[in-house]
């Protein structure tokens, strides 16, 4: 007679039977953190203003002399418009029409639509509004948090080699190529970013950018299984390794972690650039969250 305390032996298919059911438990639980995840980043892709749109208060200032308008003018103009004073002391005259139309861009709530390029990999956009665009100068960075894989804000970038000209890297499969910035007025969100530097050396550097980074290879484990630093020879890259490359080819490195790879949310948090132009982001936080 068996000890009744012994237990039975499970059997080789009861056993297989449970490992089975724990691994598609396991993922079912990671299929859905994932699906959680890209619905919060879905609405979190662009930020909107929580208060008014005030056009006559804009119009209040746009009608006095710029030599005129004191820092709360231009704060107040940039909580209306995303345009900082870098802009405007950039530009050779104010343009009201232009200023009005990032006013009414700033404050645009629609409904972005969901482009998935790649599995896991959503690019939210505005198929009907192309919102406008600071003219870009050489060197001019330009970058987006509205790709998002499995909930995670990875993003875009690219970088100015001419007057609203990039240079871009845009996906699994392709090669970096000169596109125009039509990308990011479609997207839920952009950023410009001006380099510190003379008019001359950023020229040098989209210079380097147009002529060295033009049909490379993408790869999304540039910095990983091959070099970071790939300026004597680049072979693949990515979209911001790509601004990276050009920026540390000319001796300055704006990957703000410094890790093997880089990531448009690095190189908006590097402290060599201004940002003259802001859409869909917090206008305090920006994309340091």
């Amino acid at each position: 007679m068996k000890d009744a305390g012994t237990k039975k032996k499970r059997g080789p298919l009861k056993r297989a039977l449970i490992t089975a059911a724990c691994v598609l438990f396991a993922l079912a639980a990671i299929a859905a953190f994932f699906l959680i995840s890209d619905a919060v980043a879905h609405n979190n892709v662009r930020t909107v203003p929580d208060y008014a749109m005030d056009e006559e208060g804009l119009d209040a200032v746009l009608g006095k002399d710029r030599a005129d308008w004191t820092e709360a003018d231009y704060d107040f103009v940039y909580r209306q418009t995303g345009l900082t004073k870098v802009y405007f002391d950039g530009a050779a005259r104010v343009d009201a029409g232009f200023v009005k139309h990032c006013q009414s861009d700033l404050f645009f709530d629609g409904q972005t639509e969901h482009d998935a390029a790649n599995f896991g990999s959503s690019h939210d956009y505005f198929p009907d509004r192309l919102f406008y665009m600071v003219p870009l100068r050489p060197g001019d960075v330009i970058i987006s948090s509205s790709v998002h894989t499995f909930g995670w804000l990875n993003g875009h970038a690219a970088i100015a080699v001419g007057a609203d000209r990039t240079l871009q890297a845009l996906t699994i499969g392709t090669k970096s190529k000169l596109q125009s910035t039509n990308w990011f007025r479609h997207a839920s969100n952009f950023m410009v970013l001006r380099p510190k530097l003379d008019a001359d050396e950023a020229q040098r550097i989209a210079d380097w950018a147009y002529d060295n980074l033009q049909g490379i290879e993408y790869s999304l484990f540039t910095g990983i299984f091959n070099a970071k630093n790939q300026a004597d020879d680049p072979q693949t890259t990515q979209c911001s390794h790509l601004v990276w490359q050009a920026y540390k080819a000319c001796g300055y490195d704006i990957d703000s972690t410094g890790g093997p790879v880089v990531s448009p949310k690095n190189i908006a948090n590097c402290d060599l650039f201004d940002v003259v132009q802001v859409n869909g982001f917090d206008l305090d936080e920006l994309w340091s969250r």
